[in-house]
Parts: C-alpha cells; sequence; structure tokens
C-alpha cells in the first residue's frame, strides 16, 4: 500500500461502515414501524366514529422524522454542504472521543457522573413511593 493511497481507503472505509449502519437503522426502525402502523390503523378505524384518524398520521410522522434523522444518502453530498443533526454527527462525535483518549475519558466521566444520578434519584422515587412519600401529593417529602 502506497502512502498517498491510505487517506482515500480510510475515508472509503468510513463511508462504508456508516452507510452499513445507516442501513441497519433503516431496517431496524422499518421493522418496528410495520406492526405500529398496523396498529395504529387499526386504532383509528376502531375510533373513527368519534374522532379524525390520528394515530397513523402519528406513525407517519415519526418514520419521517426518523427518516431525516437517518439521512441514508448524505454520503452523496459534497462535503461544503451545511453538516446536519443526524447518525452523521452523531458519528463524527463518537470518532472523536475514540481519537482522542483525553476528551474521550472526560466525556466518559460525565456520562458516568450523570447516569449514577440518574440511578440515585430512581431509588429515592422507588423508596418515597414504598413508604407512601409523594411529593406530588403533599406528603412529608413535600414539606
Amino acid at each position: 500500500m502506497t502512502p498517498d493511497r491510505s487517506p482515500v481507503h480510510h475515508s472509503m472505509a468510513r463511508a462504508v461502515l456508516l452507510l452499513q449502519l445507516k442501513l441497519l437503522l433503516g431496517a431496524l426502525r422499518d421493522f418496528l414501524l410495520s406492526p405500529l402502523s398496523l396498529a395504529a390503523a387499526v386504532i383509528d378505524v376502531a375510533l373513527s366514529k368519534r374522532q379524525p384518524p390520528r394515530y397513523f398520521r402519528g406513525v407517519l410522522q415519526l418514520g419521517e422524522r426518523s427518516d431525516e434523522w437517518i439521512d441514508l444518502w448524505s454520503g452523496a453530498r459534497e462535503e461544503s454542504a451545511a453538516q446536519r443533526e443526524n447518525v452523521d454527527a452523531l458519528m463524527r462525535r463518537v470518532e472523536e472521543v475514540l481519537r482522542d483518549p483525553q476528551s474521550g475519558a472526560r466525556r466518559t466521566r460525565v456520562l458516568k457522573r450523570w447516569a449514577q444520578r440518574q440511578v440515585s434519584r430512581a431509588r429515592l422515587r422507588i423508596t418515597a413511593e414504598s413508604t407512601g412519600d409523594h411529593p406530588s401529593d403533599g406528603g412529608p417529602a413535600a414539606k
């Protein structure tokens, strides 16, 4: 392998891997949306005398937003095109973390602290619910 081809190979490998990831995400989305759309249509038909259809339309909008987020064919755009907040941006961030050990370690610590706080909050909520101490009910925890 000559040195001048290495960046091309890296760029091509990255583009192929990103496309495969996006194809997988799209397939997973389709797999999940298929039964969801059928259920939404059945519910809309069952409720058609009481309200206009809305659930099936909601599934369609969810599919549209997910399609924009996956942005399957973004690799065909020019490098100078405006960057979008989608899977590409997420993958760039992951790549930055993997390439820069200091930044990656810092972000990992931040994420770990966030996860620990979430677990602590969940435990407090469970404890409060099991003792009948509901802050929203005006119990002792609300005072």
